[in-house]
């Protein structure tokens, strides 16, 4: 007995030609497997794998009395909607503000319509990449980051040197390059820091600043950990 009575469990069929007969040179999805990819798209384990938390979406995310938050909420739902007149985001805050719950809920919404996005930090992306040091493995992490369809870069900055210290200078390069690299190649974008924009380098600065692809959000809440 197949489970799928259309396909009989092998979850591809032949689309019907114009003159009604399968067009055995193609072949498309059934119903069932979109079905079961969709599935496994909204489960927590598969948002784990693409580096978000299930828990966290744009439903629950509480906009504070002020709404100092919602100006950066509403930016980052508008990112994740196949309308949205920009596709880079830069959200920028003190600590503790909800822009990591931002990340989250934009990762979800993309998953959601099939998009291979990915959520990661910066220190994550660095760690990785001063690994690739010792193994040679250093440009095939940064293609791999270069290449993700739209992806969420939490927290730039921190555990990072300010850009003014000494020793900044290989940390910034390569968040410069990988960002840089999806600018120019027009590739979806969302970033959040605590640090203020002005004090970001210039190059990066730079391609936020485009007014066409770009937008810079304040989220201006406070700590909401001190309020529990």
């Amino acid at each position: 007995m197949y489970k799928c009575q259309k396909c009989h469990d092998l979850e591809w069929l032949h689309p019907t030609g114009v003159d009604g007969r399968p067009c055995y040179n193609q072949a498309v999805p059934c119903e069932c497997l979109k079905s079961r990819l969709q599935q496994k798209i909204a489960s927590p384990e598969y948002q784990r794998e693409r580096g978000g938390r299930a828990s966290q979406t744009f439903d629950n995310f509480e906009v504070n009395i002020r709404g100092g938050n919602r100006d950066a909420r509403d930016a980052a739902k508008a990112w994740t909607t196949a309308n949205a007149d920009f596709i880079w985001l830069l959200v920028y805050g003190g600590t503790g503000n909800g822009k990591s719950h931002l990340c989250n809920a934009a990762l979800a919404e993309l998953l959601k319509r099939s998009i291979g996005a990915k959520l990661v930090t910066a220190s994550r992306i660095l760690s990785e990449l001063r690994v690739g040091m010792s193994d040679h493995t250093t440009d095939a992490v940064m293609a791999e980051y270069q290449q993700i369809a739209a992806l969420i870069v939490d927290d730039i900055g921190a555990g990072m040197k300010h850009p003014s210290e000494k020793g900044s200078e290989w940390e910034w390069a390569r968040i410069e390059e990988l960002l840089v690299f999806r600018y120019e190649n027009v590739m979806p974008t969302f970033c959040t820091t605590n640090l203020q924009p002005s004090d970001l380098p210039e190059r990066i600065l730079s391609r936020f600043k485009d007014g066409e692809l770009s937008r810079i959000v304040h989220n201006a809440a406070g700590d909401h950990r001190e309020t529990k």
